[in-house]
């Protein structure tokens, strides 16, 4: 067979790169390896296969035209998890990350073993027929040294069988841009501290931690709660209120209870702008009143409704009146019905 008839066995073309050998070798090895195809011509073909890849290897070796090539291994991409606070996802931060990456064996890629080879035990056949005593023949017995499957395939020298190579450390600084939600991936290509192997990309997916105080909702508005004190709330008092961009102060109104802070949220999309911080306030009374406590209220009522000048007085002097002779009226008329 000449060279072109060992790129034929392959299913290849003279010009095709030694990466592409290597994937025909390991495409057809996994069809055709007789320890997953029962197929009679399995060794066989198993066989001529291994013999392409070498002869191919050699005529490439000795052709002063054509320069060894060393092809880069595919680019082999890492998952990462990256958690940020709510604050940090806003503002957009950055993280140096690092790690170890075992790579598959060059020289097997990964299989742990060496090219299939017909056993010099049996021949290739599986069986060994025993010695002839006094004319008779002894039955065939299974080749100890195949196990009976006609070929060997020792473990690879380069790993010693393990299938992987030596162990290279990365590291990669993450630059997180502003507005990052929960579930958003980043491609971040890697550095390799050993040079000469493939490269390296990271896949980086953020998390946002559980905040205290915020939640993020699908449109970018952030919602907060604020418990206040209920007479503050009465009293229409400043408080402060928490933002993922810091506190800010906010004038509580009697009778309110949601609140919007603009542009405090997250954008709703890519350099688009801010959404709001909603916030809902919770006043919070007394259960119970103390002594002082009761003391206080009834000056605050006398100084309200108890004071005729003033507009509410008027207006609660008016409706008792009212009340009282509506309740005169309905008591005469209850004493006539007697």
């Amino acid at each position: 067979m000449n060279v072109e008839d060992y790129y034929s066995e392959l299913g290849l073309q003279a010009d095709c790169t030694d990466a592409e050998v290597k994937a025909a070798w390991r495409r057809l090895a996994a069809r055709w390896h007789p320890d997953r195809n029962d197929s009679p011509q399995a060794l066989k073909k198993i066989q001529r296969i291994n013999r392409a890849v070498e002869e191919i290897r050699k005529a490439r070796q000795s052709d002063p035209a054509r320069p060894m090539e060393d092809p880069a291994p595919a680019e082999r991409v890492l998952d990462q998890a990256i958690e940020l606070s709510l604050e940090e996802a806003l503002a957009g931060c950055s993280r140096d990350v690092q790690g170890v990456v075992v790579d598959d064996c060059h020289a097997c890629s990964g299989s742990g073993l060496q090219p299939a080879c017909a056993c010099s035990s049996c021949g290739g056949s599986g069986q060994l027929r025993q010695s002839i005593w006094f004319g008779w023949v002894a039955p065939t017995v299974t080749c100890e040294a195949c196990d009976g499957r006609g070929h060997c395939q020792p473990a690879c020298d380069a790993c010693e069988g393990s299938g992987r190579g030596p162990a290279r450390s990365w590291r990669a600084r993450v630059r997180i841009p502003a507005g990052s939600r929960g579930g958003d991936v980043l491609q971040v290509p890697v550095r390799s501290r050993r040079a000469g192997d493939g490269k390296l990309a990271l896949r980086v997916r953020i998390d946002l931690a559980p905040h205290p105080f915020f939640t993020l909702e699908a449109d970018g508005v952030v919602r907060v709660e604020v418990p206040v004190d209920g007479f503050a709330w009465t009293a229409e008092r400043w408080i402060d209120v928490p933002t993922p961009s810091g506190l800010q102060q906010m004038k509580l109104r009697r009778g309110h209870l949601a609140y919007r802070i603009k542009g405090q949220g997250f954008a709703s999309e890519p350099a688009g702008p801010r959404a709001d911080c909603l916030v809902t306030v919770v006043p919070l009374f007394p259960e119970t009143l103390g002594r002082d406590q009761e003391a206080s209220i009834d000056a605050l009522v006398k100084s309200n409704t108890g004071r005729p000048g003033t507009p509410a007085g008027q207006r609660a002097g008016a409706w008792r009146r009212t009340l009282d002779a509506w309740s005169r009226k309905r008591g005469a008329a209850d004493g006539q019905t007697m």
